[in-house]
Formats: structure tokens, sequence, C-alpha cells
């Protein structure tokens, strides 16, 4: 789930399941990023159950202040 929040007025994300996952050899599992400004979008009621990690760098990803290659980042 990404780039929450990027405009000020979006739809939110909500009641998304993810079951019986498996991630192998990569750079992330579970993630849910946001970026850090004001907006009307959220992520509510997001289960994942049953995800499997192996030789995974980043499991499990909450980002909150997303902001890629750092531009255009908002202020803090």
């Amino acid at each position: 789930i990404g780039s929450l929040g990027k405009s000020a007025n979006e739809a939110g994300v909500q009641n998304v399941t993810v079951n019986n996952v498996a991630f192998s050899g990569t750079t992330n599992g579970l993630r849910i990023k946001s970026w850090e400004r004001s907006s009307n979008g959220f992520a509510k009621q997001i289960l994942f159950d049953g995800a499997t990690m192996d030789n995974v760098k980043n499991p499990i990803i909450i980002d909150q202040h997303y902001c890629p290659h750092n531009e255009g980042c908002p202020t803090e």
C-alpha cells in the first residue's frame, strides 16, 4: 500500500486483507507508506495474516515520512 497522502484530497485505503503470502529473496515484504503532509487520505483496518519471509531484507515497513529520492518532500 503506497504513496498515501501524495495529494491533499484523496481517498483512503481500508478493509484490506492479505492472506498466506510468501516473500523469498526480496528487498521488501509487507509495506505501507504515506507522505508526511496534511491529507484526507488514511489507511485503516489493514490485516496481514499468514505471511512468511525467507531472505527478505526489509520484512515489514511502515513509513509515515515517505519521500522518494528526497525530492519535493514536504517540510516537517
